[in-house]
Parts: C-alpha cells; structure tokens; sequence
C-alpha cells in the first residue's frame, strides 16, 4: 500500500500537463502495400482513419524522421529494400518513392528502420531471417530527411555483426550522449554498442554484450531496447524468455553495458513462456515511465500491456500493471507510448487487424481500451504504428 501511494504520488508529479488536442498517428502493414493516417482526439477518446496510403512495399517497421515540417517516414519490407515518401499535411502524403535496395552480401529480409536524432540525419536498417548479419547505413537530404537516390550512391555503409547467428531487430540512441546507439541482437544473444562518426554516420564497433543463457541454456533472445535519459540504464524485451531485463551503464562513457539482476516477467504465474514471444519496451513521454508489450504464440490467447514506474536516475520502482490485450497480437502487440501523455499509448495488432488507444487508469494499477478501430484489409494490418503528433 505505501508503494502504490508512492506510485501515486510520482504519477501525479511527472505527468505532464495535457491540453486537449487531436493528435495523428501513422500504421504500417506487414504484407498490404499500404500506410494508414490515423487521428485521435485526447478529449472525446475518439480514433478515426483519415487515409490510406498506397506504398510500393509493405512497410512492417516505420521510423520518422527527426527533420521538420516536413517527415519523411521510413519503413521496412521483404523482400528487403527500404523506402520512404514525403509527406504534404499530417493526413495525407504527397508522394511515395520506390523502394531502396539495402546493401551487404546477406540474405535476410529487412526488419527494423532507424533515424538517427543529430546531424548527418542517416538512416540505419537492420534484416532478419536466413543470414541477416548485414547492417545498412543510408543518407538522406539534409533539407527533407528523404533517403538519397541514385543507384546506390545512398548507401553510406554496409556493415556487419559477427556472432553466430546475428540477427539484430531493434536500435536505440543513448538520450544522455550523442552518437551512441545500442542494437538488440535476437539471433546472437546479445547487446551491441556502436558509435558513430558525426561527420558521414559510419557506425564504429565499440562493444558487445553476450547475454547469459536461463537454467535450460536457452536465450533470451533480445528483440528491442530502450534507454533512459539519464544513460545509467537500458531496459531489454526477451523475446524468447518474455521478460525485461535491465543494464547498467558505466556513467563516465555510457558505452559499456553489464547485466543486473533486475528482471520482471511480461507473463502470469503459471504461464509457459514458450506459449508467448515477448514484443516491445519504450519509454514513456516524460521518460519516467515505461511501456512493454507481450505477445502470444496461439491466436487463441491473449497477450499482455505492462507498464513500469522509474526512479529519476532511471532504476525501475515497480512494474504496475500486467494486463491481457483484446487478442494474441499475431506478429504485432507493438505498443507506441504517446508523445503528450505518459498515460496513454496505442497498440497495434493484426489478428483481426486494429489499433487501439490504452489509457493507464488513475491509481496506476490497470489500463484499458479508450478507443478501438478495425483496419482489415486481409491480413496485412497492423504492423507498428509511430505518434506523429
């Protein structure tokens, strides 16, 4: 009880102030060659489709880009190029260009997009499946953040992660220094940092952590990670284990990770964690709290929201709430904290194909669905879905 008044009192103090304002979302699929242009009202709880996009590719991972007015988002298909459009107001693109084939000598498809945050403003895709070793490191204008074309003169490098297996499907910049960005290598077990060069955005290999294996001598397979601002801190998703694991930091460089003991199950007692196959952890918008997502195996089943109270130096307080999602998530279950309200953030999934808005409820110990809309156009939706405002 004293914790949860604790939790209460941080809630009340850390949430920032919210103004009532529509806010636009974008959707990617994983097979439909489309983008959908969502908004949401924060007053009404009201969540409309706006547009429908067509694409030359699926876009299973969409990314923004950091250059305004004007996003160029970025997202991932297979087979593997990368591709981005422009976009002409919040509801409607101005116009799509062809895909851009990713470089290296693998045979994975493309999995993961990320924009880098500073200057050059490069582009870095990541592939799965097969032998994904490879990493592609793409530039773009520096007036639109659109990708460069011309017959792969884009491509800034092609580079590789040398462990058995390597697979990487998530990245994240350090928040408390520049040029640092971690990549969660599912296929080789491991967490890797890389600096980058501030002049071309060449990725320089600087460390890697293997991660231990569970009792069985399985691995945890990590999929995506999140960093605090402070740097002390990065939170993983196991994949394979479904859980949250948190490193340490060394505070002089924030480049070196070692492993805690702190880990929180995204699963019920009870539950196999071979049934499930865990999804995503993002921080939310004031960085003190953080959002994690679970998914099931069978689509039968249910999957999980969590959600996690942080100290300000980044340490976890508590998690919360363990909640059941609406389905099993399929490939999805991606939750996308808001960028205005710690309290609220969408979730995709694409059993039956829909987006919803969670709101965590105000004692902190639950969330639910405020708003719900179905987007079935055969399967391909939803993939993940990225706040554009």
């Amino acid at each position: 009880m004293a914790l949860m008044r604790m939790l209460l009192s941080l809630i009340a103090l850390w949430t920032p102030a919210v103004t009532a304002a529509i806010h636009f979302l974008l959707v990617g699929t994983f097979s439909s060659n489309s983008i959908y242009t969502l908004s949401f009202d924060d007053e009404t709880n009201q969540l409309t489709g706006l547009a429908n996009t067509s694409t030359p590719v699926g876009s299973s991972w969409l990314t923004l880009s950091t250059r305004k007015p004007c996003t160029a988002p970025r997202g991932t298909s297979s087979p593997p190029p990368s591709s981005a459009m422009r976009w002409r107001t919040l509801a409607s693109p101005s116009r799509t260009k062809r895909p851009f084939w990713r470089g290296g000598d693998c045979t994975g498809s493309a999995i993961f997009v990320l924009a880098a945050v500073d200057p050059p403003y490069t582009v870095y895709g990541n592939l799965y499946y097969r032998d994904a070793r490879c990493g592609t490191v793409f530039s773009t204008d520096s007036d639109t953040g659109a990708l460069v074309d011309g017959g792969g003169s884009g491509i800034v490098q092609n580079y590789t992660y040398d462990l058995p297996g390597s697979a990487v499907h998530g990245m994240t910049w350090s928040a408390a220094v520049a040029n640092v960005v971690y990549s969660a290598d599912t296929g080789g077990n491991a967490i890797w940092t890389h600096s980058r060069d501030k002049d071309t955005g060449a990725l320089i290999p600087v460390d890697k952590l293997v991660l231990p294996t569970d009792e069985r001598g399985g691995h945890c397979g990590p999929r995506h990670i999140a960093a605090h601002r402070q740097g002390l801190y990065l939170y993983v998703v196991c994949e394979a284990s479904s859980k949250i694991i948190q490193l340490c930091l060394d505070s002089d460089e924030f480049q070196t990770p070692h492993t805690t003991d702190n880990e929180w199950p995204l699963l019920r007692s009870g539950d196999d964690e071979a049934d499930f196959w865990a999804d995503e952890v993002l921080m939310s918008a004031s960085g003190d709290f953080m959002w994690a997502s679970n998914r099931a195996h069978d689509s039968s089943r249910q999957g999980y929201v969590s959600m996690f109270a942080l100290w300000p130096d980044g340490d976890v307080v508590a998690q919360m709430f363990l909640q059941e999602t609406t389905t099993s998530g399929g490939f999805a279950n991606a939750i996308a904290p808001s960028p205005f309200d710690d309290r609220i953030a969408a979730l995709t999934e694409n059993v039956t194909g829909s987006v919803e808005i969670w709101r965590m409820a105000d004692d902190g110990q639950s969330a639910s669905v405020v708003a719900h809309l179905d987007i079935r156009d055969g399967g391909g939706c939803c993939a993940n879905v990225v706040w554009y405002s």
